[in-house]
């Protein structure tokens, strides 16, 4: 039994020790830091919360849109 532990506990740490290695030395381009930003966010915030404030966003620029060229001077 003991054996049995120690082969699987070792198979374990080179599992580990693969992951790691494939995660340093791996070819593949990083990804950039604002996805980082990104899957933060979504792990914080609902999908609704992000579609509200987009919502808000572009309807504060409409309205500031028409309220600058209602009060506009034309030259």
């Amino acid at each position: 039994m003991k054996d049995d532990r120690s082969v699987k506990n070792t198979r374990a740490e080179m599992e580990i020790a693969k992951r790691q290695s494939e995660k340093t030395f791996s070819r593949e381009p990083k990804q950039p830091g604002r996805y980082k930003v990104y899957d933060k966010i979504k792990d914080h915030v609902s999908l609704r919360t992000v579609d509200t404030v987009i919502i808000i966003t572009a309807a504060l620029i409409v309205i500031l849109l028409v309220v600058g060229i209602a009060t506009g001077n034309p030259r």
